[in-house]
């Protein structure tokens, strides 16, 4: 699949209205987060900071990737409600995956 026709396939209604209803279905809640708060509770381990939290999904992840697998774009099996934070993890865009480049152009925007 193109990059024209990733494009076209978010901005079609079809897309439109089954996002929409995919976090519906999961209630606004990240699912991803929910797997990680699930999966410590279960092996008693005890999370801090944001880790704890069951964050606000905005956005609608596809387990197997549109590129991949375009007949699955709108499988509701294939979607998922996640939110930002852990959609980048899901897709490789951390901050460990940028490595010294942000650091490098972080130092050369700073002012002292």
């Amino acid at each position: 699949m193109t990059e024209a026709e990733k494009h076209s396939f978010y901005h079609r209604q079809a897309w439109l209205q089954k996002r929409e209803a995919i976090l519906r279905r999961d209630h606004w809640e990240c699912q991803e987060c929910r797997r990680r708060l699930k999966k410590a509770s279960a092996e008693g381990v005890r999370l801090v900071g944001a880790d704890r939290e069951l964050r606000r999904a905005t956005l609608v992840h596809h387990i197997k990737h549109l590129e991949d697998h375009p007949e699955l774009g709108l499988d509701d099996d294939n979607l998922e409600a996640v939110c930002e934070t852990c959609h980048n993890v899901l897709h490789g865009r951390t901050p460990e995956a940028w490595g010294t480049k942000k650091a490098k152009r972080r130092a050369t925007v700073e002012r002292w």
